[in-house]
């Protein structure tokens, strides 16, 4: 953003940027070059205009040509902390998920992270200013002060009708233009003048940061979402009526009819059209050109006059200024099968499975290896695995199928009784705590599950062995706990229901599977890391609500306990439909934010590819990235699928053989 004038006018100015940079990107974790991306400036942000002004103020007073004094420059980098900050909470309040043109720090980390990361950056701030003295300090906070007053009254008044434009001017006094007068009165601070000097040069910063905010109120109705770099015409939405909206209400009585929460999409653009359509953008404009018009006034007799038409030229840059995006996102396309693998290794696979489900029992007649569940295993396998050969594909398709029986196992309609429920689980942990030792196999499941293992065996090291029987023998815990609760018709709490719903659906079983496909265990140091981690515990919830969209009404036909519309209907007492609307919005931005971890994950960590498992940790996402058309495949196959045949009659067969087995083998003991 700096014009030629200013670099004339100004020469250390960009050097001393740099200098402002290095001392910003000091406020990081220590030892964690794994978490930097949160607390880094955006890649691309090169604007810096509070360091800007700071660093412009103390030229006025100190003299424009010589490089600024190390306590200029710390002040500078302190207010840019304190910026940074407050945006980082700002998108949390907000819930937002866009900030220049980009992902959302929250949208990516999460909320809570996204607290942290902005609480270090203030205190980083902070300490600096201390550092500084005093008097820096006690303006710094009281600076912060005004401004988290502004946040909370504009807070306070979203989707007020009657908001004045008093109110307005009075918020965005102390919520922009506040830290823009800290700017340049702490730069100004460094350059050793009376305090006369440092209060016209606070004053210069206060008017234009009203011109700020109010042209920045006008792009948000006027510009694209492209042009901003975050949704347009969000204000609206969420209810801050800004003072081009205000102005609207006084003349558009349709407006006022219109304005409230929860604003479909053709409603909030009826809005914005209503906006502009009555004059109130360019009264808007009108406040906005005369509050930096006032600003310039406040520097005559500052400086000298080139420095004065230097600064006048900045100011005119950041009003005529508009975020560009960056270039968005190319979409990956999910791939068929036949183009990841091809029809004919997906039938040689599914036809390897359909005759090893009647060589082990499972399957007791050719029709029943037709069954959905079963069928489409070959397919979602391949898409999830692409480049793997027959042999890898049935390997994870026999542990797969393994694994969706056992937890239909646990949903078949004729398990009635608490005490089956018991006793089906102990006879399979008994199975499953046994894989290892290679247990003599008696009955078709018990046949399919050592057989499916073994061929695990020979490709995943001891280490996940032990940490996939874990999973396996929690699920089975999680799977007779579900099973209890649907007889006893008891529904969760909605604190509760993700931790059951995560634990029944068996989410740790199939990340374990994930690895399989990756072709080894991987690094702890990989899969503990707190972005992966966001993005499977993410991803898992967003699937499964999903999920619970799509088998709404046979989960209300068998009394299914953890359905997140029938929990949030029972903690609520909301109906039905809005029950629905509430869980269709968690779906869609859950998947907004899996995409944007997915497409902005590597750039973000690459500059931290230095640090352990890093480099990994790109590559495993974009690994999910181009898998995760499989996973949705594999999820779309949901278990009340059926064939021509009962769909439930293998299972019942099968709950039946186990229940004999238990008996017979003692395993209550």
């Amino acid at each position: 953003m700096t014009t030629e004038i200013v670099s004339r006018a100004f020469p250390a100015l960009e050097s001393d940027l740099e200098r402002v940079r290095e001392i910003v990107g000091l406020a990081e974790v220590p030892s964690r070059a794994d978490l930097m991306a949160l607390t880094r400036q955006p890649a691309g942000h090169r604007h810096l205009i509070r360091p800007t002004l700071a660093l412009l103020s103390y030229y006025m007073l100190a003299g424009p040509k010589r490089a600024a004094d190390v306590r200029a420059v710390k002040a500078a980098a302190a207010v840019e902390l304190l910026h940074m900050a407050s945006l980082q909470h700002d998108d949390v309040i907000d819930d937002a998920r866009q900030r220049r043109g980009g992902p959302s720090l929250n949208s990516v980390w999460g909320a809570r992270l996204a607290v942290l990361a902005g609480d270090l950056l203030f205190i980083s701030g902070s300490r600096i200013v201390a550092e500084l003295g005093e008097r820096e300090a006690l303006v710094s906070a009281e600076a912060v002060q005004h401004i988290c007053s502004g946040m909370i009254a504009e807070t306070a008044d979203r989707f007020l009708l009657s908001r004045t434009e008093e109110a307005y001017l009075e918020v965005t006094g102390a919520k922009t233009a506040e830290l823009l007068s800290l700017a340049c009165r702490l730069g100004a601070m460094q350059a050793g003048r009376d305090r006369e000097a440092e209060e016209v040069m606070a004053r210069f910063g206060w008017h234009l940061g009203i011109a700020y905010q109010v042209r920045d109120d006008i792009l948000d109705l006027t510009s694209t979402t492209g042009e901003l770099g975050k949704p347009a015409n969000s204000d609206v939405v969420e209810g801050v009526y800004t003072l081009p909206v205000i102005r609207a209400l006084t003349c558009e009585p349709a407006l006022a009819r219109l304005l409230r929460r929860g604003l479909t999409t053709a409603e909030a653009e009826r809005a914005r059209q209503l906006v502009l359509s009555c004059g109130a953008v360019d009264e808007a404009r009108k406040v906005a050109d005369e509050q930096a018009e006032a600003a310039l006034l406040r520097l005559q007799g500052v400086g000298d006059p080139a420095s004065r038409e230097a600064l006048a030229d900045y100011v005119r840059s950041v009003m005529g200024s508009v975020r560009q995006a960056a270039p968005a996102a190319v979409p990956v396309p999910a791939p068929s099968p036949a183009s990841v693998q091809g029809d004919v290794l997906v039938r040689v696979v599914q036809e390897r499975l359909d005759a090893w489900l009647l060589d082990t029992g499972v399957a007791a007649t050719q029709e029943e290896t037709r069954h959905p569940r079963w069928n489409g295993l070959a397919a979602a396998t391949a898409l999830m695995w692409p480049g793997a050969d027959a042999d890898q594909l049935e390997t994870l398709a026999r542990w797969m199928l393994v694994c969706v029986v056992l937890d239909d196992l646990f949903d078949e309609p004729g398990l009635a009784d608490h005490t089956e429920a018991a006793q089906l689980r102990r006879r399979l942990a008994h199975l499953i705590g046994g894989l290892d030792d290679t247990p003599p196999a008696n009955g078709a499941f018990a046949t399919a599950l050592a057989q499916a293992w073994e061929r695990i065996r020979l490709v995943q090291p001891p280490s996940w062995r032990r940490r996939a029987i874990g999973h396996l023998l929690d699920w089975l815990d999680a799977a007779e706990r579900e099973a209890c609760h649907r007889l006893s018709g008891f529904v969760p709490s909605l604190r509760d229901q993700v931790t059951l719903r995560m634990g029944s659906a068996g989410v740790p079983v199939f990340l374990d599977a994930f690895e399989i496909t990756c072709g080894r265990e991987l690094d702890p140091s990989v899969r503990d890391h707190p972005l992966l981690r966001r993005l499977l515990n993410l991803g898992s919830t967003t699937v499964l609500a999903e999920n619970d969209l799509r088998t709404l009404d046979q989960d209300e036909a068998v009394g299914s306990p953890y359905n997140l519309v029938r929990v949030l209907r029972q903690e609520a007492g909301c109906t039905r439909e809005e029950a629905i609307d509430e869980v269709t919005r968690q779906v869609e931005d859950g998947y907004a934010q899996v995409d944007a971890i997915l497409t902005s994950g590597p750039a973000i960590l690459r500059p931290a590819s230095g640090g352990a498992g890093s480099v990994p940790v790109i590559g495993i996402l974009r690994v999910v990235r181009d898998r995760l058309p499989g996973w949705r495949a594999l999820h779309d196959i949901d278990r009340y699928s059926s064939s021509s045949t009962d769909g439930g009659t293998h299972l019942a067969r099968l709950r039946r053989e186990l229940l004999v087995e238990y008996a017979e083998t003692g395993a209550a003991r």
